[in-house]
């Protein structure tokens, strides 16, 4: 059994079991690569739509949706140029009046023992008396 012939007999059987495999190995990837690349390619076959009327009109230059879509968005920025360019022209619009400032009346605090509001000019007053710090100090209280 250890003769030379039978060492050589056993490697040769070696190597063609290990290149036999490596064969139906690489068979097998080429059929899983054909498969997925024939299922990425269903349904791209379908037939073009036959257009009519103003869409006939419009595909005859625009045949693809991207140049569609690109023309419709070319054409509503041409719309805001020119709207752009037509108020440029005309000139500045009149300036308008602003209307003069409305003063609230505010009633005196001390006359109805309200707490006025922090930004109002009546709070200062309002923590000049001692009763008055403390209706605040109970309201924070609360």
């Amino acid at each position: 059994i250890n003769s030379p012939s039978a060492t050589d007999n056993l490697s040769t059987m070696t190597f063609a079991i290990l290149g036999r495999t490596a064969l139906i190995a690489t068979r097998r990837r080429a059929t899983v690569a054909t498969a997925q690349q024939a299922k990425r390619r269903m349904g791209s076959a379908a037939a073009a739509p036959e257009w009519t009327g103003i869409d006939k009109v419009v595909r005859g230059y625009f045949p693809q949706d991207d140049q569609l879509a690109a023309a419709i968005l070319g054409g509503y920025f041409g719309l805001f140029v020119l709207y752009k360019i037509k108020s440029a022209i005309s000139g500045t619009p009149e300036p308008v009046e602003e209307a003069a400032p409305v003063v609230a009346a505010v009633a005196a605090p001390s006359s109805t023992g309200a707490i006025p509001d922090v930004d109002s000019e009546e709070f200062g007053a309002f923590l000049d008396s001692e009763e008055n710090v403390a209706k605040l100090m109970e309201s924070f209280e609360k």
